[in-house]
C-alpha cells in the first residue's frame, strides 16, 4: 500500500430542496460531480435527477428514518411515512436567525411520539443524520466508480459544507459546523446499510454530544460561504478580471444574493464580500406562496415558472399594458409606491384588481407581478449597498442555481434596473454573464455542461481552502449610506421612485 495518503475532498452543497456533491482529488486538482448512479445505463435526464438528492428526512410508522436517497430511490419506497421533514437546512438556520423563520415557508412540525421535532436538539440530530447518509453515499460511489484511483491507497477524507454568506457571518455558523461534525462521526460509526430509528438516533447523538468538544479539533470538516464557492470557477482563473461582481443563486426555496470585490495581491486571488441577502423567493417557495394566497392558483404555477416562462412573461407584459392603459392615476405615482415590474405597474393597481372579478389566470399573473416586486427589492438592496461600498463602474452579475434556467427569474433580475430607476443613482447597466465552466478540472460524469450552474457551489466546495481565493466577509465592510443629491433621492430596497418621469 502506498504510504502517502490519497487526499479526497467532498464538497456538499446542502440545498434547500436538493443536495449536490462533488469530490476532488486535491493532488490531481480534479473534481467529479457525484451522480450516485451508473453513468452507462442512464440518460442525461436521469443522470441529472440522480445527482440531486432531495434534502429531506422521513420517519415511518415504526420510527425508522429514511434520508440521503436519490429521487429514483424515493419513488421506490413502499412504506408509509408518518412524517416528512423538509426544508431541514433552513429550519436549522432559523434556530439562530429567528427573523428569517417568520417569512420562510416551512410548516411547524408535529410531535413524534411525544418528541418536539422543532427543538434545536432534534433538528440538529435530523440534519446530522441526513448529512451522514450523504457522506457515506458519496464515498461509496467514488470508491466504486474510481476504483483505479483508490486501489491500494490509504484515503484521507475531508468535507466542506456550504453556508449562505448571511448565515456564515452570524451565530448560525457554529451550529452548521457542529452538525457537520456530528454527521462525520455518525458516518464513521454507522454503515450505510444500517438505518436508525428516531429513538436510536437520539441515543447515538447523546453519546456524540459528550465527546464532541474534544473530537471537533481533529475532524476534517469545514463550513464555506456558498456564494464564494459558487464563483470559484471564475475567480481561480488567470483570465478573471478584477472588479465588483454580484451573484444570485436561485434555488428551490431561496434566492441568495451577494456582492464581492475580486482582486489580486502578488498574483493571489482574493474576495471581499460586501453584502449577503437570503430571501424565500426560490422556485418552490414562490409557487407555494402564490398557492397559499389562492387555492385556484395551484394550476401550473411552478410549471409556468420553469418551463413556460417565455410565454408567462409575455402574458405579464400584455396584462401590465392593459392595467396601465386603464389606470387613471398612472401619472400620479408617489414615493413609497411599489413598482412591481418594468412596466411601472404599482402595488395599488394590483391590489385593486385582485378585489375585482377576474379569471384564475389573471389572478395568477397579478400575484406573479407582486412576486417580481419582492425579487426587485432583494436585487436592489444588494446592488445599491454594493455600489455604496465600492464605486467601481464594473457591475457583472452571475446567475446560478436551478432557477437560473427560468427566464422569469433572469428577466425579473435584469429589469430591476428599470423598475428602480438605477440609471438615476449612478448604477451602470447590468452585465449579466454565464458562470464559466471549469473545463480543465471538472468531470460532469455525463451530465451536460450547460447544467453546470446547478453544481457550481458543490464544485467550489470541493476545492480545499489552500487552493481557493482568500475570503473576507461582509462584517469586515460595514455599510455606509451613500450621499445622494436631493434630486435623486431614492430607496431602491423598498421600490421607491426618484420622480414621476421615470424612463424605460
Amino acid at each position: 500500500m502506498n504510504t502517502s495518503p490519497l487526499d479526497l475532498n467532498l464538497g456538499i452543497d446542502f440545498g434547500t430542496q436538493f443536495t449536490k456533491v462533488c469530490i476532488r482529488d486535491t493532488a490531481l486538482e480534479r473534481s467529479w460531480v457525484v451522480t450516485f448512479a451508473n453513468t452507462e445505463n442512464h440518460t442525461n435526464t436521469t443522470l441529472l435527477n440522480d445527482a440531486l438528492l432531495p434534502t429531506k428526512v422521513c420517519i415511518d410508522s415504526n420510527g425508522i428514518l429514511s434520508a440521503g436517497l436519490t429521487q429514483s430511490e424515493w419513488q421506490q419506497q413502499t412504506q408509509d411515512f408518518s412524517i416528512i421533514i423538509d426544508y431541514i437546512k433552513m429550519r436549522l438556520a432559523n434556530l439562530d436567525l429567528v427573523e428569517e423563520g417568520k417569512v420562510y415557508p416551512s410548516n411547524y412540525l408535529e410531535q413524534f411520539h411525544g418528541n418536539d421535532l422543532n427543538s434545536s436538539e432534534n433538528l440538529e440530530n435530523i440534519c446530522a443524520y441526513y448529512l451522514s447518509r450523504v457522506i457515506l453515499k458519496a464515498k461509496k460511489w467514488f470508491c466504486e466508480h474510481h476504483a483505479d484511483l483508490v486501489k491500494n491507497q490509504n484515503i484521507s477524507w475531508a468535507v466542506n459544507i456550504g453556508v449562505p454568506v448571511k448565515y456564515y457571518d452570524s451565530p448560525s455558523l457554529k451550529r452548521f459546523e457542529k452538525v457537520l461534525y456530528f454527521a462525520w462521526l455518525l458516518s464513521d460509526s454507522l454503515p450505510q446499510s444500517v438505518s436508525l430509528s428516531f429513538s436510536q438516533l437520539q441515543i447515538k447523538m447523546q453519546e456524540l454530544r459528550i465527546k464532541i468538544d474534544d473530537a471537533s479539533k481533529e475532524i476534517p470538516c469545514f463550513a464555506i460561504p456558498e456564494i464564494a464557492a459558487g464563483v470559484y470557477s471564475y475567480t481561480v482563473s488567470r483570465q478573471a478580471v478584477p472588479g465588483l461582481y454580484i451573484f444570485f443563486d436561485i434555488g428551490s426555496g431561496t434566492i441568495e444574493g451577494a456582492s464581492f470585490l475580486f482582486w489580486r495581491e502578488d498574483e493571489m486571488p482574493k474576495i471581499d464580500f460586501y453584502i449577503g441577502e437570503v430571501e424565500p423567493l426560490g422556485v418552490n417557495a414562490l409557487a407555494n406562496s402564490i398557492s397559499d394566497k389562492a387555492t385556484s392558483l395551484r394550476l401550473q404555477v411552478k410549471e409556468d415558472i420553469i418551463h413556460n416562462s417565455e410565454k408567462l412573461l409575455q402574458d405579464i407584459q400584455n396584462l401590465s399594458e392593459v392595467l396601465m392603459d386603464a389606470d387613471s392615476t398612472k401619472k400620479e405615482i408617489k414615493p413609497g409606491d411599489f413598482i412591481c415590474n418594468r412596466f411601472k405597474v404599482t402595488d395599488k393597481i394590483i391590489e385593486k384588481n385582485l378585489l375585482e372579478s377576474i379569471t384564475p389566470q389573471q389572478e395568477k399573473l397579478l400575484y406573479l407581478i407582486l412576486e417580481q416586486a419582492l425579487i426587485h427589492k432583494q436585487v436592489g438592496k444588494v446592488i445599491m449597498k454594493s455600489k455604496a461600498k465600492n464605486k467601481d463602474n464594473n457591475l457583472v452579475i452571475f446567475l446560478g442555481g436551478g432557477g437560473r434556467e427560468s427566464q422569469y427569474y433572469s428577466d425579473t433580475i435584469k429589469s430591476t434596473y428599470f423598475a428602480f430607476n438605477h440609471q438615476y443613482a449612478g448604477v451602470p447597466k447590468y452585465d449579466v454573464q454565464e458562470l464559466p465552466f471549469p473545463k480543465d478540472d471538472l468531470d460532469m460524469n455525463g451530465i451536460q455542461h450547460n447544467k453546470f450552474h446547478r453544481f457550481a457551489v458543490a464544485y467550489g466546495l470541493s476545492i480545499p481552502e489552500y487552493q481557493a481565493p482568500e475570503v473576507k466577509l461582509p462584517s469586515r465592510f460595514p455599510y455606509k449610506p451613500p450621499k445622494l443629491l436631493p434630486s435623486i433621492l431614492t430607496t431602491p430596497e423598498i421600490g421607491r421612485y426618484p420622480d414621476d418621469n421615470s424612463s424605460m
